[in-house]
This record gives structure tokens, sequence and C-alpha cells, in this order.
């Protein structure tokens, strides 16, 4: 068997218009630091589907350090998944709940916990039946994000003209909403990005997005912060 992976975003991992697929990409919390995600099955066959948590943290603005969740370190886990193992029937979803565990365990909130849901699938076989050829599975890997309590917002933006550079020195995830549109420029002329808590990321823009002067609106995952402002090109 032959199972494919596809990274995407340095964070993410995905495959567009696949049969097995997941609801979203990125997972807020809610209040009680829970959360939900659904999962897809569009295949004519079942698939066995494995999870798997890593703790992540980004280090110097682009290196992501990872801890796996195993036996070993059980005492540390932060959250844990209803669903460690399961089977998607043909056409079939589930939702797999993550529950904090912070309450148990002692959770440092100075910044926004992170976690990557790995869900790998396979095709589901009876036990005894043979593997008939090369198998490819494409497997999804959401970002779980439990936000800090007290959140600090330190950010730049930089305009390159083909290019947006976002260094995110905050503690916390932030949205930047970019808006280039005019009369006369209608279409795929906004876009939205995600940064994630110490990330530095450089967007490409398209020819309908680049403007000597952007403009820009920072927001939280809550919009409870929110903040307008013009990127002019070149301009530290």
């Amino acid at each position: 068997m032959l199972r494919i992976i596809v990274s995407l975003a340095a964070l993410i991992l995905s495959m567009s218009a696949q049969a097995f697929n997941v609801d979203k990409m990125i997972i807020i919390s809610d209040d009680k630091e829970n959360g939900i995600v659904t999962l897809f099955n569009d295949e004519p066959h079942s698939l066995f589907v494995q999870a798997q948590v890593d703790e992540i943290q980004i280090v110097d603005g682009s290196r992501i350090e990872r801890t796996p969740y195993t036996r070993e370190n059980l005492n540390d886990w932060k959250v844990t998944m209803t669903h460690q193992k399961l089977v998607l029937k043909p056409g079939e979803e589930k939702d797999v709940g993550i529950r904090s565990l912070c309450k148990t365990t002692n959770c440092e909130r100075s910044e926004d916990l992170m976690f990557l849901l790995s869900f790998s699938p396979a095709k589901y076989r009876e036990a005894g039946e043979e593997l008939d050829g090369v198998e490819i599975n494409y497997g999804f890997a959401p970002v779980y994000i439990i936000p800090t309590v007290i959140p600090k917002y330190d950010y730049q933006l930089f305009n390159n003209g083909n290019s947006l550079r976002i260094e995110n020195n905050s503690n916390t995830m932030i949205k930047v909403f970019v808006d280039t549109c005019n009369d006369e420029n209608t279409n795929g002329c906004k876009k939205k990005f995600t940064v994630f808590a110490g990330q530095y990321k450089t967007f490409t823009l398209t020819d309908s997005m680049q403007s000597n002067e952007l403009n820009v609106t920072v927001t939280s995952h809550d919009n409870s912060y929110s903040k307008k402002e013009k990127v002019v090109r070149g301009k530290i």
C-alpha cells in the first residue's frame, strides 16, 4: 500500500476535490475550549481512518516544532479526540469531538495553544480480504486552536507589490482582509489571509490584488479586535 500525504501552507495537509474530506482546516475552540471537526467519505467503499494529535509551536517565524501525543507523554496531553480510529461507510459523515484537558493538565495560556489533527484514511477491508493493486490515500490535518485568554497584538505588514508579507509577533492568530476593489477593479480584488501566532508568511498577490496602497483590516479570530490601515508599497 502506498500512502501519500500532501502538505500545504506549512501547517495544513489537504487535497482539493478528494473523496475523503474534512469540513474545515482551521478549528477554533468554543468557550469551553472544545471543538468539532466533521469527516466525509464520498468513496464507493468504506474507509478506515486513524487520527493523530501533535501539539505544535512556530519558532523563528516559520519552523514548526511538533510534539506527537503518545502513551509515553499521556500526562502532558492538553486535548484528546473522541475517535482515534473510526470507519466511514460510503457517503457517511461523522463528527469527531476535540476535548480540552486543561482542567486537569497545567496548560500554559500566555499564547494560543495549537494542535495538528492528522486524519489518515485507508480502504477498509474485511478480515482476510486482499489488497488489489496500489492504494493512494490523501490525508488532511486541520489545525485546532485554543485561543489565549490574554491576547496581545503585535504584527507588521509589508506591501511588496506582487506580494504581502505578514509578520505576526502576536501571541494569537490574526486574520488579514485585503480589499483593492474600486470602480474599475471589481473581480478578484478581495482576499483573507490567516497567520498563526508567531508566524511569518509571504502571500502572492494576483494582478487584481496589487496596488500601491492596500486597504487592510486586521482582526482577531472572534472579531473582538479590529484595525484598519493602508499599507503603502515599499514602505517599512
